[in-house]
């Protein structure tokens, strides 16, 4: 195959930050347009990546350039409808996350791709990290037994005047902090432990600002059916002088831990650390991670892999993400069928 011909739309901090450069440095991709409103910055960065072409709006775009694949990477409240156009216009899409603002319209997308026979990949980036795989085939092997309990958080770091954006705006972003931080750390324990079958769930959630219009923080209770419970605490802005990040494992044989990975067995009677050698830094496993990631959805593209994070993943999680916001809504806990 020839190289992949792509454009991006929406050129804000996470496309110029991870997306334009990966996508440059690809002997197999051909960058060939950008796509945003903003006429300075679009002017700016053609020139610095060298990319031949821009546009005011993607439906331009997509009539006027032959794409095989696009990016985007706008605010949340346009991931679906341009996602929807593009796959619609038989072009294969790569989109950040959130999928789309609920459920419904997530289960659309998924649905479009597979009558389409194209690849909708969901940017899940912690998917692609090597600390995470690595734990994952651990859990697959079975080497921390059955897991019961996973505890997750991200705790943001106190800011005295929090900078008011489109993520705190429900219209935009479709939610508060548990769309923003919540989705990634359910998405994580769910993908390592294969995705299980949900049974019910409950939120609790907090306004800081009393003139904040979504939730700053919150308390997330997820059980399987298999009886398996997650907890996930998230905030925005927390009393806390510096940020709190974690995914704790907890399973019948043995127990692991995220950011840094560290894996504790019993083997005979004693606790013994099993954690394999990691050598790169934090900077690097994230920056690799990204670059894994495009990587792997321009194999798929190509039909050299399968897809690790599926629109059909993402419409599962956005069902739960409903869910928690429904028992927030109505103070109870709420069922999933």
């Amino acid at each position: 195959m020839d190289k992949l011909k792509v454009a991006i739309v929406g050129v804000g901090s996470i496309a110029q930050v991870v997306h334009l450069p990966i996508l440059k440095s690809m002997e197999d991709v051909e960058l060939v347009a950008i796509c945003d409103v903003d006429e300075a910055k679009v002017n700016i960065l053609t020139e610095k990546f060298e990319i031949p072409r821009w546009y005011f709006l993607i439906d331009n775009l997509i009539k006027e350039e032959k794409l095989d694949a696009i990016f985007i990477c706008t605010t949340n409240l346009y991931h679906y409808p341009m996602s929807y156009l593009a796959l619609s216009n038989g072009i294969n899409v790569f989109v950040e996350k959130p999928i789309a603002l609920n459920s419904h319209d997530a289960e659309k997308l998924y649905k479009l791709a597979e009558e389409k026979n194209l690849t909708a990949m969901v940017g899940m980036q912690n998917r692609f990290r090597d600390d995470v795989l690595t734990l994952k085939e651990f859990i697959e092997k079975d080497e921390l037994g059955e897991i019961f309990y996973i505890k997750a958080g991200w705790l943001k770091k106190w800011m005295r005047s929090p900078s008011q954006s489109w993520l705190e705006s429900k219209d935009y972003a479709g939610g508060g902090v548990l769309i923003d931080l919540g989705s990634q750390l359910i998405d994580l324990a769910l993908f390592l432990t294969g995705l299980p079958k949900i049974k019910k769930v409950r939120l609790l959630d907090y306004k800081l600002n009393p003139d904040m219009k979504v939730e700053e923080a919150a308390l997330a209770v997820i059980e399987t059916e298999s009886h398996m419970s997650i907890t996930v605490e998230i905030s925005w802005r927390m009393h806390l002088e510096n940020d709190m990040i974690y995914t704790h494992f907890f399973g019948k044989k043995g127990a692991a831990y995220l950011n840094p990975l560290r894996i504790n067995k019993e083997l005979h009677g004693n606790l013994v650390n099993v954690t394999p050698l990691v050598v790169e830094s934090k900077a690097e496993r994230y920056k690799k991670s990204y670059k894994n990631e495009i990587n792997h959805f321009i194999k798929v593209v190509k039909g050299e892999e399968k897809n690790q994070s599926s629109a059909k993943d993402a419409f599962y999680i956005m069902k739960i993400i409903d869910a928690l916001y429904e028992s927030a809504k109505n103070g109870q806990e709420v069922s999933i069928g």
